[in-house]
């Protein structure tokens, strides 16, 4: 078998498992207007101390506040510079960050640890109301936090995420049945240009990212996309990060948790996301009363990057109307 194939099939649960935690804290186009054109007057920046952490966070824009969940620093690489017109932004680091330095035992961190430390956060910085947002995993969290202080959330904003923790084999036979020969096989040389032997050379961090770099045709309509400098401050605490993943949120369905969420949601996903398939969403959309869904033809797990200007132009319209 080629070893290219070979590094895939060993690499198999870290790519499901592993590389969604750093999926899911954020990426950004290089060179879009995005929040690296903010001058420092504009910024605010601090800390707030939760049960076993400090959590640090950002502040920019002017409008409505929304509290982002995932790293802050790049999560403020995800949003264009137009949005912070119309959105304040709080960018929170969660636990899994690594400079949130988590003291806790893993085995005491629950969902409402995660909740209660969002709400910390928002009493702190004296918020009654905000949105929240979430990317990928990111998006259960902020869904949870809305069923668990709904007076205290204004909005929801969910993008890349699927409504239920699907199988590996769900997004492999998508994958399968619905990638061009093109992109497959742009896959396939990507994996071939990794062997196991470069991978053991590398710490387990740069491996991860190198895994994730060769997944870019599952991630983005543009299967040539390159990310890899978005690496320069994504760090995380991969024990609780895969706590969170496949503890927490192991048979996470959005159906079956108790009750309903009436906090407008605004969902964005993409046509060509591989590893959180759209199609999910067909028989979900009813579980949330007043959902805004919105699918985008040219994206991948991240439509705010890959159609920048519509995703913009959406929100905006959304945010305006509720």
């Amino acid at each position: 078998m080629n070893q290219g194939v070979n590094v895939y099939n060993n690499q198999k649960v870290l790519i499901f498992g592993l590389l969604i935690v750093f999926i899911l804290v954020g990426c950004a186009k290089k060179g879009a207007k995005t929040a690296k054109g903010i001058s420092q007057q504009e910024q605010t920046s601090g800390v707030v101390s939760v049960e076993g952490a400090e959590l640090h966070y950002f502040i920019e824009g002017k409008g409505t506040s929304c509290l982002g969940l995932g790293h802050s620093e790049s999560q403020r690489r995800i949003f264009s510079q137009e949005l912070r017109n119309h959105f304040k932004f709080v960018f929170i680091d969660l636990r899994h960050d690594a400079r949130s330095n988590s003291s806790l035992e893993i085995s005491k961190i629950t969902l409402d640890t995660y909740l209660d430390d969002i709400d910390k956060v928002r009493r702190t910085l004296g918020l009654d109301v905000a949105a929240v947002f979430g990317h990928s995993i990111h998006s259960y969290i902020a869904l949870e936090y809305a069923r668990k202080y709904p007076k205290n959330t204004s909005h929801l904003v969910m993008t890349g995420d699927t409504p239920y923790r699907i199988a590996a084999e769900v997004a492999d036979e998508f994958w399968e049945s619905d990638a061009s020969d093109e992109r497959k096989m742009i896959l396939k040389q990507n994996w071939e240009k990794i062997t196991e032997d470069k991978l053991r050379q590398r710490p387990s961090k740069d491996a991860t990212v190198k895994t994730y770099m060769a997944m870019t045709p599952k991630l983005f309509y543009n299967p040539t996309y390159n990310l890899s400098w978005i690496y320069e401050v994504v760090e995380s605490n991969q024990d609780i990060a895969v706590h969170l993943f496949n503890v927490i949120f192991k048979d996470y369905d959005i159906a079956k948790r108790p009750g309903r969420v009436e906090t407008p949601v605004f969902l964005a996903i993409g046509r060509y996301d591989y590893l959180w398939p759209y199609f999910t969403w067909d028989d979900r959309k009813d579980v949330l009363p007043n959902l805004s869904y919105n699918l985008f033809e040219k994206s991948g797990h991240f439509p705010m990057v890959e159609e920048q200007e519509l995703f913009d132009k959406k929100l905006i319209e959304w945010i305006k109307s509720h």
